[in-house]
């Protein structure tokens, strides 16, 4: 064999080895497109068939869901619990064994009520103010200092039991009014109140000082305390007579509660309605501005009043500032596990540059939280006295930013969250954004002013995204009609 034949031979084997890598990553790139589709189709078939159901499905599923809307569901949670079969399925399994099963179990318990409307039986369960299936008990535990009205800014905020330990970091950074709304239905409600207690009793001052708490329930799934109290309690007895009889306020700091525990809520994976407890704790805010996060959003340091001196320059500056439709943006990003959230822009600035921190669902929901101009943003400085306007911008339809679902400061005449939104099914804040762009409101970003998620960076998680599939097909029929209503309502917005 030549020398020649031998440079062929090796350059044709080289040639194959470059032929079989190339259609390796064809094929492995064919593949992950494949599965995209067929999750994308997923998504979509459950939106359809849901949508559908009402002309598709036999008459027993129609049955069902009448009976699923109208009665206690707690009899039915202890009764599939003994029988090994999750809530979550009794809500959406449509198998026609388990649905003939359930209907005849909510039969039953349809005859013990007397055929009474919802509202009428749920009222037996509620010693708060009602509000559609909801029991609120507003101002549970009250903040002890009281703040003027426009003196400063009221962070609200909510969660499911379990996340309350997050308000003491809260509390500590932002240093003003903060109003906490706490789904907290059956088992639920007295571990929040175990925690709560302990946070006001051993935990940093401020937790007593700045922080009012609001808990709700859903009345299909009242507290067991309520229903054991029910039968001596009257409407008029004052909550905070029944909270004490707990006794948690009397626990030593000794004994810390189960924080960061798995709550009734997600052990039966129970849809949890986010917006209702945003408004909540929005509307019963004492103080002109307010500033509806999430309660694992950190602030960064001495926000209120830098953000009040602004306000007053603002309202100097500006003819007609208090009529005009605007809103204060703090960016958001998250951090590594085990990080400390900084405090500071310069901090921030660094742990970005070593990739460390990162823009908010940057590996989620890229266009959510990122603002326009991030890189310039970084590298202004800001004033220790007063806060400023970095950019103003609009919120659009289309374009990098058209998935923007900012955080900000602005007043409770601004749009509240739509309740009928679960957190699972997703979409929840896109409502108020969409708003923003209908109602032509100006977006103003803070130039020193941002929000740190912990703990960690939040990356796509499969199985979490299977357990909310069947609350996303909801959660999107009704932003598609809010959509329409929008359009319908201001039909000269075209770009929204």
């Amino acid at each position: 064999m030549t020398i020649s034949n031998r440079k062929l031979r090796k350059v044709a084997k080289l040639a194959l080895k470059a032929i079989t890598c190339f259609l390796a990553i064809v094929i492995f790139y064919r593949v992950l497109t494949v599965k995209s589709f067929l999750f994308f189709i997923h998504n979509r078939y459950l939106d359809t068939t849901q949508a559908q159901r009402g002309s598709t499905d036999p008459p027993i599923i129609k049955e069902k869901e009448k009976y699923v809307n109208t009665i206690p569901l707690v009899k039915i949670n202890e009764t599939y619990s003994k029988k090994g079969i999750p809530l979550h399925q009794v809500y959406f399994n449509t198998t026609p064994e388990l649905t003939k099963t359930v209907i005849n179990e909510l039969s039953k318990i349809n005859s013990t009520v007397n055929d009474k409307p919802m509202s009428k039986v749920a009222n037996i369960n509620c010693f708060g103010k009602t509000r559609d299936l909801y029991c609120i008990l507003e101002n549970l535990y009250k903040a002890e200092k009281t703040t003027g009205f426009n003196s400063t800014v009221t962070l609200t905020t909510q969660a499911t039991s379990g996340l309350e330990y997050h308000v003491e970091q809260l509390c500590r950074r932002w240093q003003g009014p903060i109003s906490v709304a706490l789904y907290v239905p059956a088992d639920d409600f007295l571990q929040s109140q175990e925690n709560i207690e302990y946070l006001r009793g051993c935990g940093h001052r401020c937790v007593r000082h700045w922080v009012t708490w609001h808990l709700f329930y859903d009345q299909l799934h009242p507290p067991k305390i309520l229903l054991l109290e029910s039968a001596r309690i009257s409407t008029n007895t004052s909550w905070r007579n029944i909270v004490s009889k707990t006794g948690t306020s009397q626990s030593k700091c000794k004994s810390k509660p189960m924080f960061n525990t798995k709550s009734y809520v997600r052990r039966n994976y129970l849809p949890y309605p986010i917006n209702v407890a945003r408004n909540i704790a929005r509307m019963a805010a004492e103080t002109y501005y307010v500033f509806a996060s999430d309660i694992e959003l950190y602030p960064s340091e001495n926000i209120v009043p830098r953000f009040i001196r602004l306000i007053d320059d603002l309202k100097n500056k500006t003819p007609n500032f208090l009529t005009k439709r605007q809103v204060f943006v703090l960016p958001v990003f998250e951090v590594e596990l085990g990080m400390q959230p900084p405090t500071k822009k310069s901090d921030l600035r660094l742990l970005m540059e070593k990739k460390i921190a990162i823009p908010f669902h940057y590996y989620y929901c890229r266009m959510c939280h990122m603002i326009p101009k991030l890189s310039q943003w970084l590298k202004t400085e800001g004033s220790p006295g007063k806060l400023n306007i970095f950019l103003t911008r609009k919120r659009r339809r289309i374009g990098k930013y058209s998935g923007w679902e900012p955080f900000f400061i602005g007043t409770n005449k601004d749009p509240l969250f739509d309740e009928r939104m679960s957190w699972n099914g997703k979409y929840n804040k896109m409502q108020v954004a969409l708003e923003l762009c209908f109602q032509n409101y100006d977006l103003h970003i803070l130039d020193d002013a941002f929000l740190v998620h912990t703990p960690g960076i939040k990356k796509f998680d499969l199985d979490q995204k299977k357990l909310r599939w069947p609350f996303v097909g909801k959660n999107f029929r009704i932003l598609k009609q809010i959509i329409s209503d929008l359009n319908e309502k201001y039909p000269d917005r075209k770009n929204c």
